[in-house]
């Protein structure tokens, strides 16, 4: 870059009606530019120092309430949270519940490592559920399957696989009865038949 003494100068030319002096020019240095980049970072940082002030206040004002309530007023308080904490316990069993699910999708467990299984060890103190140590738990105690392929109808069906299907009227003329009868035991006739 080199060194300049002057600051630069952008010059825009505003269109009809942007202005409304009828085309005036506009110059602007990159020095205003900058100037005004500085001002609004300032007042971005100094709202930022504003809410963490408040949080910090709101916070002090929780306490002094909490300082300031009757002993029956904290019995209540305390019967809340510890009510509030009851409820999302049981329900973090279901979560988990649904979390082992979840994961388990496309693996196959190892059945005895089930029986060993505690909800209560993927439940936080505060009455999460920990995700990533149930994740490790169904990475540690089940092995990853092959998904199942989905069964489309198509081809034969049965153990008599080599068995054709028997799919036209035309076919059924040249047999006997007997063989009609097999056929139609054995699942030959399916197609035919509308099954």
């Amino acid at each position: 870059m080199s060194e300049n003494t002057e600051p630069e100068t952008l010059t825009e030319t505003p269109t009809d009606g942007e202005d409304g002096g009828g085309g005036e020019s506009v110059e602007t240095t990159v020095a205003d530019l900058e100037a005004q980049v500085a001002k609004w970072k300032a007042l971005s940082q100094k709202t930022e120092k504003q809410a963490k002030a408040n949080d910090q206040a709101v916070k002090e004002l929780g306490e002094l309430r909490k300082n300031q309530l009757t002993d029956q007023e904290r019995l209540v308080e305390s019967a809340k949270d510890e009510t509030r904490l009851a409820v999302r316990v049981e329900f973090a069993g279901k979560l988990v519940d649904a979390e082992l699910k979840s994961s388990l999708m496309g693996r196959s467990l190892d059945a005895s490592a089930l029986l060993d299984f505690d909800k209560s060890t993927f439940i936080t103190d505060g009455g999460d559920v920990d995700s990533d140590a149930i994740g490790a738990w169904v990475e540690t105690h089940s092995m990853k399957t092959g998904l199942a392929k989905p069964d489309l109808g198509q081809g034969a069906r049965g153990s008599q696989s080599d068995l054709s299907q028997i799919s036209t009227r035309d076919d059924l003329k040249n047999m006997t009865a007997a063989q009609v009868l097999e056929a139609r035991t054995s699942g030959r006739l399916d197609s035919l038949m509308g099954k």
